[in-house]
């Protein structure tokens, strides 16, 4: 697994998704909420969106956000493009996301990262336009200073990172720090744990050590941005 901090120092925060409960999101019929984390700089919730007749309204995003696909399929209609497991919904400040989202399959399960303290905007009209990024289309990488490591740059700008990682069996990283950045990963499969959120503060240390057991599936995200690879939209 991945060690947190020992002794003194900022210390890992470890949140079992699980153990958390969804909530109806304020005006809608069919959108619940799960609300995770929010650190010095990023707010995390989970959300989950059954289908249905019409369309929810979630407002005009106040700030850029991303949502990763934990699981179900939907169709954004104004550019009738399907999105699925894996896949990263970027949503531009303006954009009113709900208006333009059909729910393909039962449920739409989503991982939302946005700007600590933004909300909803006012405004009308028709607002900025959502994107699509589909990991198998991303090029993979191997990150410095990591064995048997794979990632993918779904997205960056000036605020934040987001990554998907797989680390294969005996892969990983030594203990280190970051003293500018946050970071959080979000383990998707791997361990018995997941999903599991760990959040590591500014100058949290943190690492696999010699390697780890099992092959591990990571979305990361680093606030401000670590600069690891280009950005997928760029």
């Amino acid at each position: 697994m991945i060690n947190g901090s020992e002794g003194s120092g900022p210390e890992a925060q470890y949140i079992r998704v699980e153990d958390g409960e969804y909530e109806p999101a304020a005006g809608c019929a069919r959108t619940f909420r799960k609300h995770l984390l929010t650190t010095e700089r990023l707010e995390v919730r989970q959300t989950l969106i059954r289908r249905g007749e019409g369309a929810e309204d979630y407002g005009v995003c106040a700030t850029n956000r991303a949502a990763y696909v934990l699981a179900g399929t939907a169709l954004f209609t104004n550019q009738r493009r399907e999105v699925g497991k894996g896949h990263l919904i970027v949503i531009p400040a303006g954009a009113r996301w709900g208006e333009q989202l059909s729910v393909l399959s039962d449920e739409l399960v989503l991982l939302e990262i946005a700007r600590a303290g933004a909300g909803s905007a006012s405004g009308h009209g028709p607002g900025a336009e959502v994107v699509a990024v589909r990991t198998e289309d991303v090029a993979q990488y191997e990150p410095a200073g990591h064995a048997k490591t794979l990632n993918r740059c779904l997205f960056v700008d000036e605020y934040v990172e987001i990554i998907e990682g797989l680390i294969d069996r005996g892969g990983g990283a030594e203990r280190h720090a970051h003293s500018d950045n946050e970071q959080l990963l979000y383990v998707l499969s791997g361990t018995r744990a997941a999903p599991l959120l760990i959040h590591y503060p500014k100058g949290a240390p943190h690492g696999t050590g010699g390697g780890i057991a099992e092959p591990l599936e990571l979305l990361v995200v680093y606030s401000p941005p670590l600069g690891e690879a280009q950005n997928a939209l760029g």
